[in-house]
């Protein structure tokens, strides 16, 4: 019973950086600045995480897309957005289910005008005792239409995530979390 649950929860954590809504397109008016490229071990799906500037270079959200191969799902590529009201909620917003079961949240604070942000990613590491660990990112404006997310640990430009499973959960988000 207890391998079945870590295959289950294995299978449904992460396949591919599954969005956990209704996928949708670019909203109208904002345009999408390159942040990150998130991969994981389980499948060759790969994401792109974007954030949604307006005309005005106010931030309106973050806008992921996953690109999608035949043995992944979802089988079609997608894309969601995560609107800042959401993003800056108690809660945050899901960026990562399978099966129901929610293995990845985003949540923290963007400030256009100062040009810097401050997220949490949190990440089920352990799906049998619904253990979550979290790490903290920044978030910098270069331009009035360039931002790039900064490993808040050692100050390193952040370009690709890697998610890192295992059997009941996932170990780490490379080049975002410290290593132990």
């Amino acid at each position: 019973m207890k391998r079945l649950l870590a295959s289950t929860l294995a299978a449904a954590l992460l396949v591919g950086s599954a969005v956990s809504a209704t996928a949708s397109t670019l909203p109208a008016g904002v345009t999408a600045v390159p942040l990150a490229v998130v991969t994981n071990d389980r499948d060759a799906s790969v994401s792109r995480l974007e954030l949604m500037v307006d005309a005005q270079a106010t931030v309106r959200g973050i806008y992921l897309e996953t690109t999608a191969n035949s043995a992944s799902a979802p089988t079609a590529d997608s894309g969601q957005v995560y609107p800042l009201a959401s993003i800056e909620s108690q809660d945050g917003v899901v960026l990562g289910q399978g099966q129901g079961v929610k293995a990845i949240f985003l949540r923290g604070s963007i400030a256009s005008r100062d040009g810097q942000g401050s997220l949490v990613i949190r990440y089920l590491t352990n799906g049998v005792f619904k253990h979550y660990s979290e790490c903290k990112i920044g978030l910098e404006r270069l331009g009035p239409h360039d931002w790039q997310l900064v490993n808040a640990y050692d100050g390193q430009p952040i370009q690709q995530i890697e998610v890192k499973t295992w059997a009941l959960g996932i170990s780490t988000l490379e080049n975002v979390c410290p290593t132990a």
